[in-house]
Parts: structure tokens; C-alpha cells; sequence
């Protein structure tokens, strides 16, 4: 049960006594040059598994980016069993005393789904969320499905086996903030194969509350 990269290794049967040792070692909050604070943030990323991605690279760009990367890949399992591996991560970093705002989960290609389900089996309103592409309005039609957090839906308007991730949306009263964005830069399904800044500052500003203004189709805030 290896991923792509590893910030830090631990059994799953030990996660949640190694998160709190990795949050111990994790640089504290520290005050910026404007008088807030920076917030350690962390991101779960459920990569593709697509040969064509350059995981590495993307996830060096993650870190420039001020994340402290845990990466969960595909380890044979099916998602829903994946799905609640991402859970389990992400329950475990709160329970190690990380703010759930300052966790951001993001799933590319085949990790989309994943992380979907992820948000449904979390049941956390304030946890971010990044959908990548491949949004599967399937999963709307499972019982008891019903994604938490605040979630961003991004796709390229070439990739035309990419659909809205609006219809997961449905009955989801723990589901906060929401936006479904079609970005055209002409790359198609092969956006997410590298760090390209159009991807990723939308990303990084929604981990941060920011707002994100990019794209053709918006959903308010969910009220």
C-alpha cells in the first residue's frame, strides 16, 4: 500500500498515532507580512493512473505551492474501498489537531470518483475538495451518497468524456461551497497530465477560501 510519493510513511492501522507525529513535526503557524497567519496546509491527492501523468512534477508543484503532500494511489482496491482510505487520511489529520479547512483532497481522472466518495463517507462540511476532471454523476444514483465539504468541479471544455460534477451535488446538506468550471485551454484530457498554472491556481486559491472566478459555469454558495 505504497503512494506515487511519500511525505510521510505509515500503516494504515497506525495512521491516526503517525498524523499526530507528523503534525507535531510540521512547521507551526506563523504570522505574515500583513499580519495574518499561514496556516500549514496539507493536501490528500488521489492521482490518475494514467502513464501519461507526470505525478512527480505535479506534486512538486503542490509543494511550491505551501502543501505538505500526502499521496494515496490506486493500490488494487476498488474505490469505494480506496474512497474510505482518503476517509480514514483525512479523519486522521484531524484527529491530529489540523483544521479541516486547511485539508484539501484532490482527485485527478480515475482518483475523481474516489475523491467524491471520499467526501461522502467523510461527512465534513469545512474539508476542501478538487475534482479534476471525470466526474462520474453515477455515483449520484448509490444509496446514501452524499458529498460533504467544499468542492471544486474543473475540466477542460475539449475533454468531452468529462461531464459537470453538479448532479453529485443533489441532496447534500452538509455540502458547503460549490463551483463547477469549465476552463478552455485547449489541452482537452490532458490538462491535469502536468503542473500548467491554469489548474492550479484555481486550486490553490480554493484551498485557501478563496474565490474562484475562473470558467464559464458558476454555482453560488450553497446557502
Amino acid at each position: 500500500m505504497r503512494s506515487i510519493h511519500c511525505f510521510y510513511r505509515r500503516s494504515l492501522f497506525a495512521a491516526v498515532a503517525a498524523a499526530a507525529m507528523a503534525a507535531a513535526m510540521a512547521p507551526a503557524a506563523r504570522a505574515t507580512s500583513d499580519g495574518g497567519v499561514d496556516v500549514q496546509r496539507y493536501l490528500v491527492y488521489v492521482p490518475s493512473r494514467s502513464a501519461a501523468v507526470d505525478q512527480a512534477a505535479n506534486i512538486r508543484a503542490f509543494e511550491d505551492n505551501g502543501f505538505t503532500v500526502v499521496t494515496l494511489a490506486y493500490a488494487g482496491e476498488d474505490a469505494l474501498t480506496h474512497a474510505r482510505r482518503v476517509r480514514d487520511e483525512v479523519r486522521a489529520l484531524i484527529a491530529s489537531g489540523v483544521a479541516p479547512g486547511a485539508i484539501t483532497v484532490v482527485g485527478a481522472g480515475a482518483g475523481s470518483p474516489v475523491a467524491a466518495l471520499a467526501s461522502a463517507t467523510t461527512g465534513n462540511r469545512h474539508v476542501n475538495y478538487a475534482l479534476l476532471g471525470n466526474c462520474d454523476d453515477r455515483l449520484a444514483e448509490m444509496p446514501g451518497f452524499h458529498m460533504s465539504g467544499r468542492v471544486l468541479g474543473l475540466r477542460d471544455a475539449d475533454d468531452h468524456a468529462s461531464q459537470s460534477c453538479r448532479r453529485l451535488w443533489r441532496d447534500a446538506p452538509r455540502l458547503g461551497e460549490r463551483r463547477d468550471m469549465v476552463l478552455h485551454t485547449g489541452h482537452g484530457a490532458a490538462l491535469f497530465d502536468a503542473p500548467r498554472t491554469q489548474w492550479l491556481q484555481p486550486l490553490s486559491d480554493w484551498s485557501r477560501n478563496g474565490r474562484v472566478a475562473v470558467g464559464e459555469v458558476k454555482v453560488a454558495s450553497a446557502k
